[in-house]
């Protein structure tokens, strides 16, 4: 029997990007290292499944590794300047057949796809880049290694408009005629800068940026790449630098998504957790003061808090009336956690409601809403927050609250005490 409460749980917290992603643009660079080729297959089953989803796509391909596989074979070291490669005319002879022959295996993946999925979009491919001689740089000539010249965005943006799934690769003809080898991260952050595209996806044999100490990064901004790039292998390096130049050029999000992990692209897009690395402008969880629009979101999110006793209950008409009290973690527009902040005289607050998705107890929500309304206590000039809780003073305490006694509440608190709930009570000095 299939266990359905997963599916659910992933449909149910998939449904909001989903619709999100209506007729947004991703340009997503595909990489030639996937582990296998069932590997690959199911990642063009994602990409179909994203399409009929009605996500506008834009696939450039990189055929690196076996661009390198070729050279190691002729037994002749590949030549590179910085870490551009040095593409002679014997090179760039063998990179058509590769190119032209990793064109042909991605639509064939393409066209089972979209036959397994019913689907009728077309895959098309063209002279959408122009290229220009990177020429010689240091003393040193790149021969036929080029660079972005032009993007066709017109021609790109009428074919996705019909409804096709846009295929590039990294060889363009300049004005002139002549071909050159460009490097795929160029084409693919140059696309989706001139397109505005929503979202520039990168696949790699990586599967996530690390900090200096080696744990995985789920998310970066731009402003913390420069202090985690010595860390990286020099293929999240490369990545890292694309993302860098895509935001800067006003993509709004890069993703560097594990090429040989399956489902890798569904779990990074459609959850909040993801699977690779975010790279950002800014942060994209954030906190802020709760709104009037937010009452559905917070009373699903307490609901079955005060179920199981840890919350107090409140009516939609008592969280109306404190709303200017509460602070909510705000994901992409989901809300994932809450806490309250109550003055109690002029130098004492109370923390309340600090609730969790029980989906994401794993990550620091309740420590960062915490500190949210230290921030706020200590903006209004109070000295002392307390808490009462039943479930979690180990928790508290760990956060440098310190148990204590009901007669260290104010007398306004002290008469609204549950004896019934019993509640343990802790203080924080601000």
């Amino acid at each position: 029997m299939i266990q359905t409460e997963p599916i659910v749980a992933w449909l149910r917290e998939a449904g909001p990007y989903i619709e999100s992603f209506r007729g947004k643009t991703f340009v997503v660079l595909l990489s030639d290292e996937h582990g296998s080729e069932v590997n690959y297959s199911r990642l063009v089953e994602d990409l179909c499944l994203l399409h009929a989803l009605d996500v506008k796509l834009v696939l450039v391909q990189s055929t690196r590794h076996a661009i390198d596989r070729h050279v190691t074979a002729r037994g002749v070291p590949s030549e590179f300047h910085a870490t551009r490669r040095i593409t002679d005319g014997a090179l760039l002879i063998a990179v058509q057949e590769i190119v032209g022959q990793a064109r042909l295996a991605f639509r064939g993946l393409y066209t089972r796809a979209m036959h397994r999925n019913r689907g009728t979009a077309p895959m098309v491919s063209g002279a959408f880049v122009t290229a220009k001689p990177l020429g010689v740089h240091g003393g040193v000539d790149h021969q036929f290694t080029g660079s972005v010249r032009k993007i066709d965005i017109a021609g790109i943006r009428a074919q996705l408009d019909l409804g096709a799934v846009v295929y590039l690769d990294h060889l363009a003809h300049a004005p002139s005629g002549q071909l050159y080898n460009l490097a795929s991260e160029e084409v693919a952050s140059q696309t989706a800068i001139a397109l505005h595209a929503d979202k520039l996806i990168l696949f790699g044999p990586t599967p996530t940026c690390v900090d200096l100490d080696q744990t995985a990064l789920t998310e970066l901004t731009s402003r913390t790449l420069d202090r985690v790039l010595p860390a990286q292998t020099p293929e999240m390096q490369r990545r890292l630098n694309t993302a860098a130049i895509a935001l800067r050029g006003g993509v709004k999000r890069c993703h560097l998504v594990h090429a040989a992990t399956d489902g890798a692209l569904l779990t990074e897009l459609l959850t909040v957790q993801g699977s690779g690395t975010m790279v950002t402008g800014e942060a994209t969880a954030r906190v802020r003061p709760a709104r009037l629009d937010d009452l559905s979101h917070l009373l699903h999110l307490m609901q079955p808090l005060e179920e199981a006793g840890s919350l107090v209950r409140r009516s939609r008409e008592q969280l109306e009336a404190e709303i200017q009290n509460f602070m909510v973690m705000d994901c992409d527009g989901r809300i994932l956690g809450s806490a309250a902040l109550y003055p109690l005289d002029t130098g004492t607050g109370e923390l309340a409601a600090l609730a969790v998705d029980p989906d994401h107890t794993g990550v620091t929500i309740g420590t960062q809403l915490l500190h949210a309304i230290e921030h706020e206590a200590r903006n209004r000039g109070l000295q002392t927050l307390c808490v009462l809780t039943t479930l979690a003073p180990d928790w508290f305490s760990e956060r440098g609250f310190v148990r204590a006694s009901l007669t260290d509440l104010p007398d306004n608190r002290k008469a609204m005490y549950n004896f019934q709930r019993n509640s343990l009570i802790l203080t924080k000095a601000l």
